[in-house]
């Protein structure tokens, strides 16, 4: 038998490391070599792989067949699944669901229900943060597929109310995605399928319920399947490989030096360098969990999208050449996690919108904060994000007034500009990250100190400094939203009729040549 002790030593669970081995389950055997890995992260990387026999299961012998059968293959597939990741921790998932199917057949569409599943699904998320949460690492335990099923049902919910409301109050976004009803088999399955039930990707009900309903389109090969084998194993050697780079990376790159009494003892810019990699290296755990699960959902087809290039990345979680190309901390918050930023776009962002912008940006970011976790690095990284993008702008104004736009200097002044902004921005990410690393504020503490708290202090001279000197110098900027004048706002709307309905007679083959030559 294996023995592990609980001791903490890696960045994914808190499960401890294996001192004695008598087994041949890899989740134990892997910590043996690799102390930073525990079973836990195992098991996890383990149910991603999973998901391709599942997949091609599918292809063979459900592809196409009744609703019912999708939905009960998605379900009994996806529940065990998460069984083998979380055991017992799984029956918390059914209790959140239950409670919100229990909401929706008493309180029906309403605001009160989209109240209810918000307030209930994320306080039972935060008691569960509170009783698991370890003080250094983060866990693999029950909170995990938790906090996927609270967004999927308050989205679920939204949806919900908006199928059956007033079609003129819902924006053209709302009216996509909105549902009249759905059953309890099916909230079920949306929730625990293998395809986002443990770690994503967030993809819409609507999406789901067209799938199982054998309503989607896709390419398809010259068997009737999704056509889509080499996209999804493309991924899933490209997510392997940074999932391997995780593994060995962290014999170079790990928390225990970080945090090491000693670590402040090395020259400065040798520490930026390596909380740098660090940074990254964390970074490449979860672009390899999802670039392996977005492959998964391709091989299953459900991933299709005919209006984008690679028409299989619909529920594309990480833009990887954006992510390490990009020369902007913007740029990396802009391609990471992108099913999940989308969500949060879609069902708080822009629905608390009318609020005013601060404001419905700083309840998005209040909510993001407690769907991560309790503990203080999670609020020290991401309200560090504020500062830092909007000082990048600033920047960014001010150097486009004084020097002019990019396109106008010379190949080699924009060669020379664009990597020293790669070069920044590796090094901002590495310094900005390390909260949401190391979780405590005792260790984030640690190193800060030791960086005298460097990018804070930059941050707090520029921004006034702005304000105060730069902004009088800037020419004025166009308002971005214009007051609304309802004589030309409704002749902008019959214009758009028109407009449409050539389309449509265009389309149906009905407009003469001529005329289709003057639209």
């Amino acid at each position: 038998e294996a023995v592990v002790s609980t001791q903490s030593t890696g960045m994914w669970t808190v499960s401890g490391t294996v001192t004695h081995m008598n087994t041949y389950d890899p989740a134990l055997i892997v910590p043996v070599y690799f102390p930073y890995v525990t079973p836990g992260g195992c098991r996890l990387v383990i149910s991603l792989f999973i998901v391709y026999p599942l997949s091609y299961i599918h292809r063979e012998l459900v592809h196409r067949k009744a609703k019912i059968y999708q939905l009960l293959y998605f379900l009994v597939s996806g529940v065990a699944v998460i069984y083998y990741v979380l055991g017992r921790g799984i029956l918390h998932c059914f209790l959140n669901i239950v409670i919100v199917w229990v909401i929706k057949l008493i309180f029906g569409p309403s605001k009160t229900s989209v109240i209810l599943t918000a307030a209930i699904t994320m306080t039972y998320l935060v008691i569960g943060y509170i009783s698991t949460t370890s003080v250094e690492v983060y866990d693999v335990v029950w909170t995990m597929p938790h906090s996927i099923h609270t967004m999927k049902l308050i989205g679920l919910i939204f949806d919900y109310k908006d199928g059956n409301s007033d079609p003129e109050e819902l924006s053209e976004d709302q009216k996509k995605h909105a549902i009249k009803d759905f059953g309890l088999l099916e909230m079920l399955s949306f929730c625990f399928t293998y395809t986002g039930g443990l770690t994503g990707p967030q993809m819409s009900f609507t999406r789901f319920r067209a799938f199982c309903e054998g309503q989607m389109k896709f390419e398809t090969d010259e068997n009737g399947k999704p056509d889509s084998v080499d996209a999804a194993f493309k991924k899933m050697y490209t997510g392997t490989i940074f999932l391997a780079a995780y593994l060995f990376g962290g014999h170079l790159f790990n928390r225990e030096t970080v945090v090491s009494p000693t670590f402040n003892d090395y020259s400065l810019l040798y520490r930026l360098f390596y909380l740098s990699g660090y940074g990254q290296l964390a970074l490449t755990k979860y672009i390899g969990c999802w670039t392996v699960m977005e492959g998964g959902c391709m091989l299953l087809g459900i991933s299709y999208d005919a209006s984008l290039d690679n028409k299989w990345e619909a529920l594309q979680g990480v833009d990887i050449r954006g992510h390490f190309l990009g020369y902007t901390n913007k740029g990396f918050i802009d391609n990471f996690n992108l099913t999940t930023k989308y969500w949060f776009i879609r069902y708080l962002f822009k629905r608390t919108r009318e609020w005013g912008k601060w404001k419905s940006m700083m309840y998005t970011y209040m909510f993001i904060i407690l769907w991560h976790g309790v503990l203080p690095g999670y609020w020290l990284a991401f309200l560090f994000e504020i500062p830092v993008i909007t000082a990048e702008k600033q920047l960014g104004k001010v150097i486009v007034h004084y020097c002019g736009k990019y396109e106008g200097w010379h190949p080699i002044t924009q060669t020379v500009t664009m990597t020293m902004a790669r070069f920044a921005r590796y090094l901002t990410l590495g310094y900005g990250i390390q909260p949401f690393i190391l979780l405590t504020w005792q260790d984030t503490s640690h190193v800060y100190n030791g960086l005298y708290w460097g990018l804070h202090l930059i941050l707090a001279v520029w921004l006034p400094l702005f304000y105060f000197y730069f902004e009088h110098k800037l020419p004025p900027q166009p308002p971005r939203y214009q007051k609304k004048d309802p004589v030309v706002d409704h002749a902008r709307d019959d214009l758009k009729k028109e407009q449409t309905t050539e389309c449509e007679e265009k389309i149906n083959g009905d407009v003469t040549k001529d005329k289709l030559k003057t639209m």
